[in-house]
């Protein structure tokens, strides 16, 4: 460790970060400098805006503790925040966390990011969990050796600095995905003919159905069926993540919290009509801000309803239906497998561009 270092790492304090009752209320500073911590260094990671932090829906989404138990860690230099862990555990779940580390782009390299490293580490083995996952975004033309995905498709550059901690520390690289974007601006008329096209392969037995959020009483529990498929059954490379259980409760408790954060999400799906279950479906969610980008969530086609077109259908008809509801956002963002290559073939046959990479890690602790 240098001097410089190990001046700096003297004055380093890490501590829980306190919820406030509000965004507004006069103990929100430490919320609203962590908000801005994310948002410089996803900016400085990416190149873009698309991952700014939001503090208000930062905030309802911390206090949505039913289903994860949520834990922020911030880390100080003094009286000034400089990085922020984010930590959290399923509670539907028995192995594995899931942990983000953020770095303001000034302070990096003086040893903050091994020490939240470590706290995640030492957080996740006190709940009992045994796999810690993460993640480092990167932007697209990085120059350099590349460390290729397992999954034989995709790479993360060997030479960004997240990505050699991260091998230092023990993590090992799963996955890597593609952050795309879709602009309105350049017309939906690829989108129109696809969906077109994609009705008249699939044939009468689906039905499109598109909902601005809450979901219909007689399409809820297919819908959670169908959503709690998402973590076993979208390509996870050499991840192995756990089950998780969704029903008409955890569905209508999400919709809550989106509706109380002032966050509109709307679904496009398709019903199989000979069993009424719901077989696709494509997630799009936006903030209060209506003018940011929208963000894509889950988009699966199960399994047992593959070579239907369906993926291409929800995909489509969700683009189109959103640009009605919310004509004010420009973008849609979006995050794909690399081994993915059906969505993604139907992504860039739309008209996403890649935007940014992120690898998807993980250490047996």
């Amino acid at each position: 460790m240098s001097p410089t270092t190990g001046s700096l790492l003297a004055g380093l304090r890490i501590d829980a970060l306190r919820l406030p009752s509000s965004v507004d209320a006069p103990e929100a500073a430490d919320l609203l400098a962590a908000a801005r911590v994310m948002t410089d260094a996803l900016r400085h990671d990416t190149g873009t805006t698309l991952f700014d932090a939001e503090p208000a829906e930062w905030l309802a989404g911390l206090r949505a503790t039913r289903y994860v138990d949520r834990r922020v860690r911030l880390a100080r230099l003094e009286d000034r925040v400089v990085g922020v862990l984010e930590l959290d555990v399923p509670l539907d779940g028995e192995r594995s966390a899931n942990a983000g580390f953020h770095v303001a782009p000034d302070a990096r390299g003086a040893g903050i990011e091994d020490a939240l490293i470590e706290e995640a580490e030492r957080l996740a083995r006190d709940a009992g969990r045994s796999v810690l996952y993460t993640w480092n975004l990167t932007t697209i033309d990085v120059p350099g050796e590349r460390l290729p995905s397992p999954a034989g498709i995709g790479s993360v550059p060997l030479e960004a600095d997240s990505t050699r901690r991260l091998l230092r520390h023990g993590y090992t690289l799963g996955q890597v995905e593609r952050v795309s974007t879709f602009e309105f601006a350049a017309s939906l008329t690829r989108a129109e003919r696809m969906l077109e096209t994609a009705l008249a392969a699939a044939g009468p037995e689906y039905r499109p159905v598109w909902w601005p959020s809450p979901a219909a009483d007689e399409l809820v529990d297919g819908y959670a069926y169908a959503v709690g498929r998402m973590a076993t059954d979208v390509p996870s490379g050499e991840l192995d993540w756990e089950p998780e259980a969704w029903d008409a409760e955890r569905i209508r408790y999400r919709e809550r919290l989106k509706a109380d954060a002032g966050q509109l999400m709307a679904v496009a799906a398709v019903v199989h009509e000979p069993t009424g279950a719901v077989a696709a479906f494509n997630e799009l969610v936006i903030g209060r801000d209506r003018s940011r980008p929208t963000q894509n969530y889950g988009t699966l086609v199960l399994p047992e309803h593959r070579g239907h077109r369906l993926g291409t259908i929800v995909k489509c008809l969700g683009l189109i239906r959103w640009h009605e509801l919310v004509p004010t956002s420009p973008r849609v963002m979006t995050f794909n497998a690399e081994e993915n290559r059906f969505m993604l073939d139907v992504n860039e046959a739309v008209g996403f561009a890649p935007a940014a990479a992120s690898g998807e890690w993980k250490k047996e602790l």
